[in-house]
Order: structure tokens, then sequence, then C-alpha cells
């Protein structure tokens, strides 16, 4: 089951451990999250903040922070 577009949480860690596998996903997300000085992402602009720190460590987790800037950049406009 897909989460709901604006689950902005839920939504990175999907698109992360599809690509990256469990562990190095929650491991870069944790490194992202605590870079930020957050736990969780609960807003699109969070989303995008997320999204370049992801770029930021390169490799996979750099073309997700992709995905997921293109993603925060949709549901930002349109609400």
């Amino acid at each position: 089951m897909e989460p709901e577009a604006t689950d902005w949480h839920a939504v990175a860690m999907t698109k992360l451990v599809r690509v990256m596998g469990e562990r190095p996903a929650v491991a870069a997300a944790d490194k992202a999250l605590r870079e930020l000085g957050i736990v969780e992402i609960s807003s699109a602009s969070q989303l995008r903040l997320f999204a370049e720190q992801l770029s930021e460590q390169g490799g996979f987790a750099g073309a997700v922070g992709g995905l997921l800037k293109v993603h925060a950049t949709m549901y930002e406009r349109s609400r």
C-alpha cells in the first residue's frame, strides 16, 4: 500500500527503502534528519530540505533525494 502523497515522512522512507534496502535507507535517513535537527518530516518544505541532505550524500541516496525534490515541488504548489 502506498502512503498518501502528503504523508511526507512515509513517502520519503518508502522511496528510500525501495531503492536502497531497509538498513542503508534508515542509515541515510537518520543522517539527513540529524543534520536537519528534526525527527520526522512533516511538511513539503522539510521534505525539500531532507532531499537536499540526501543529495549531498551522493550515490543512491542522492538519486532518491532528486526524486523527493520533485515530489515536494509538485505538492507544494498544489496546496
